[in-house]
């Protein structure tokens, strides 16, 4: 694993203190640009794409795991010794593995609508699918592959978020992450990324959506027992995607952890 390259980062600010960003599943350090923009007087802010994803590195070990390992790699490589680091979704998953691993790198945790549990695997299957089963070669703009993709995803928002992957090179077009790798690996991504005995005794808040279902309050007592200085905030009109959908809530909750007591 040494000798895997590093993952890409989109760099702001000049701060004393580091900052890092990860995105969820077919996202990309772009989701988290606001954010960084609004943190960046006061952070030196890394928002990385994960392995077979953005402009980083494929690799067909797609696990959470290994995501947890490129993000040990980049914080030595750069010779940060400890991060805030937060975590959307997958992201998430990855900053909760990272932490338990590694307690000594984290500063303090933030988690962005996701738990520490298996989640169903099918959620994620139709649109991979329906990704892949797009024919590339004959696809002439982004509005034609909406357009092809509408019948199978139905949720316009959704499709434009995923369409941001969807890239042209040279005279055709492709998607920057690696959908097969992903596809092949949904089961562990799927997955909860930690196990009996794991633990982060940090500060930690998990921020999640009242429209979402992804953390609910029948989670809570499974999360402390990870996590038990674990604090939760919730955004009521935001779902899934919190820090976009409520971003100056985030934001407010986000500096009130940060801020020393």
């Amino acid at each position: 694993m040494s000798n895997q390259p590093l993952l890409h980062a989109e760099a702001y600010g000049e701060g004393k203190e580091t900052f890092i960003f990860l995105h969820g599943l077919l996202g990309s350090s772009r989701n988290w640009r606001s954010i960084a923009k609004e943190l960046q007087a006061d952070f030196r802010i890394y928002c990385l794409d994960l392995r077979n994803h953005g402009s980083s590195f494929h690799h067909p070990d797609a696990s959470i795991e290994g995501m947890s390992e490129d993000l040990l790699r980049f914080l030595d490589h750069h010779e940060i010794s400890s991060a805030y680091i937060c975590g959307h979704s997958l992201g998430g998953k990855v900053a909760m593995r990272f932490s338990c691993d590694h307690a000594s790198r984290v500063e303090k945790l933030i988690i962005a609508d996701i738990a520490p549990r298996i989640y169903p695997k099918e959620h994620h299957i139709p649109t991979l699918d329906a990704l892949l089963g797009l024919e590339l070669s004959s696809v002439r703009s982004r509005k034609d592959a909406d357009d092809r993709l509408s019948g199978l995803i139905p949720n316009w928002a959704f499709r434009q978020f995923l369409l941001t992957n969807l890239v042209q090179a040279e005279n055709r077009f492709i998607w920057k992450p690696n959908l097969g790798f992903l596809r092949n690996s949904i089961e562990g991504i799927s997955s909860n990324p930690l196990q009996a005995g794991d633990e982060f005794r940090q500060p930690t808040l998990f921020i999640h959506g009242g429209k979402s279902g992804y953390l609910r309050m029948e989670h809570i007592p499974e999360i402390r027992s990870y996590f038990p200085s674990a604090l939760f905030e919730v955004l009521p009109n935001a779902g899934h995607d919190v820090h976009v959908e409520d971003r100056l809530g985030f934001l407010t909750v986000l500096r009130d952890f940060l801020t020393p007591v």
